[in-house]
């Protein structure tokens, strides 16, 4: 089995694996949501964020994908919002209320918050998620490669307190907005940043 990491393109084909690979990233997160519920939401959000295909990347070896990152210009996957009433078809009708308000919400309003500080020359990243050690930075270097070379100026994406948000302040990123939510806690806010990066 060769071991040697390669940035490629994502493809199509490469959302099972990119499912699984959120499952476990966000274990912690989801860990009260029902299976079904989380194997939704999950996937939902790859469909989702993957918007451009022409940017979007994998890193992988010869026993798969370690991490993926895509990027758009554009708002939105019509594609995945049809699988997505499909797939909660499956769910008893509270259990879709809680799926469409954590999707509704993560997916839509905090793309919105980003698409606010956008302007000419930038781009959103909208999905980035590594599971092994330095791939997330090969993963980083290889998109601001690619993204200079379409003529883009500068990268914004969101994240949240459930992530790891300092990872972006160490590699360049400039904190340029945040919002508290008390919807989702009743102790402590939920809390969503907007990091911005020159190209």
């Amino acid at each position: 089995m060769d071991n040697t990491l390669q940035i490629l393109p994502f493809t199509q084909e490469d959302i099972p694996a990119a499912v699984e690979l959120t499952i476990a990233a966000w274990s912690d997160a989801l860990a009260d949501w029902d299976k079904e519920i989380a194997r939704i939401v999950c996937e939902y959000s790859v469909r989702y964020e993957y918007q451009n295909p022409a940017l979007a990347l994998k890193i992988a070896d010869g026993a798969g994908i370690k991490g993926f990152i895509f990027a758009s210009d554009a708002g939105g996957n019509t594609a995945a919002d049809e699988w997505y009433s499909v797939a909660r078809r499956s769910v008893t009708e509270k259990e879709q209320n809680e799926i469409l308000d954590m999707v509704l919400s993560s997916s839509h309003g905090n793309e919105d918050m980003v698409a606010c500080k956008m302007g000419d020359g930038d781009v959103m990243l909208t999905f980035f998620l590594s599971s092994q050690k330095g791939c997330g930075k090969q993963l980083l270097a290889a998109m601001s490669k690619l993204l200079k070379s379409c003529g883009y100026k500068n990268m914004l994406l969101w994240t949240d307190i459930t992530c790891n948000h300092g990872y972006y302040p160490h590699h360049g990123f400039e904190l340029v907005g945040e919002k508290a939510f008390s919807k989702y806690d009743n102790e402590e806010p939920f809390i969503v940043y907007v990091y911005k990066k020159r190209i």
